[in-house]
């Protein structure tokens, strides 16, 4: 077994404490035939969670590689710390993520992905299916994803105007992302679908169709803390700024066809909440795009409220 890393995790952690055990232990249970590291960030955590942090890091000190921050860079307006603050560390030809709420369950997840992207080396990247759990660990939903989403492959279009894998069940090659990454993307909330677009620009993602690992959905979550009206206006925000970034015909047809659909939505939610002026702004951008169904979906805007 080479010495140098084949693959490198990458953790971000925020007052993680309840959780961080269950995310190293899913993380260092691992069975393969290749090194691994594990490329921990911690945002300035005040409930303990350094804490345990040091403690696997004293225990595995060849593994862990620890940056624990004395004041909180997310709170100051910091993007994409996983790129910003992991990569630069990652030695392996691999990067996989494993935020520190979240967990791995197949001991095998790692092994079969490096095999797949070994033997397939058109693909950028690979992801699997998983679970969605709530703060205690209860199951919420078993294999998440169903459907379209079940499909082999996933193309860059398909990642601009549709989808993306959770990253948690993703694992990249490190070599997509040489030319580096652009200042924009580290003005984006949804960092995740940018990376997953700069990755598949390079190749094609393969869906591994098993269960890898469980995503935590609570209130403190960065994501899952926030109501549907915020995730919405998060991703219109993103895509808008993707749409800056990706420039090409196809690129720019299909994060429009995304930005339409995310507009529709926000219609809706507004209109329930009666919020009627932000629900109308959008409906003023999708008329352009869209005038017949824009229409249908302004007289369904005005029952909203009452059903």
């Amino acid at each position: 077994m080479s010495d140098k890393p084949l693959v490198s995790v990458s953790c971000i952690t925020y007052n993680h404490f309840p959780y961080i055990r269950q995310c190293f232990e899913g993380i260092l249970k691992q069975k393969v035939n290749f090194r691994f590291e594990i490329i921990v960030y911690d945002d300035a955590s005040n409930d303990g969670t350094s804490d345990v942090i040091r403690e696997f890091e004293s225990k595995y000190p060849s593994t862990f590689k620890v940056l624990i921050q004395e004041e909180n860079q997310y709170s100051k307006g910091v993007r994409g710390i996983a790129v910003r603050y992991n990569f630069p560390r990652c030695e392996g030809k691999y990067i996989a993520f494993c935020e520190g709420d979240d967990f791995w369950t197949d001991p095998y997840k790692l092994q079969k992905q490096v095999d797949f992207l070994e033997a397939n080396p058109s693909y950028s990247t690979c992801c699997t299916n998983y679970s969605e759990v709530d703060e205690d660990g209860k199951i919420l939903k078993t294999n998440a994803w169903d459907g379209i989403r079940l499909s082999s492959i996933i193309s860059h279009e398909v990642i601009l105007e549709k989808y993306k894998p959770k990253i948690l069940t993703t694992l990249f090659r490190k070599e997509a992302f040489k030319k580096g990454f652009p200042e924009i993307f580290f003005e984006v909330f949804n960092a995740d679908n940018f990376l997953s677009a700069l990755a598949t620009e390079h190749g094609p993602v393969g869906f591994l169709n098993f269960n890898s690992g469980c995503y935590r959905i609570h209130n403190s979550g960065i994501w899952s803390g926030k109501n549907l009206i915020q995730q919405f206006e998060n991703q219109l925000d993103t895509f808008e700024k993707m749409k800056l970034y990706f420039l090409k015909d196809f690129q720019q047809i299909a994060i429009s066809n995304r930005i339409y659909h995310i507009r529709r939505r926000l219609s809706r939610l507004y209109a329930k909440e009666k919020d009627f002026g932000k629900s109308l702004s959008q409906m003023k951008h999708m008329v352009k795009v869209n005038p017949i169904d824009s229409s249908k979906v302004f007289l369904g805007n005005l029952i909203a409220p009452f059903r």
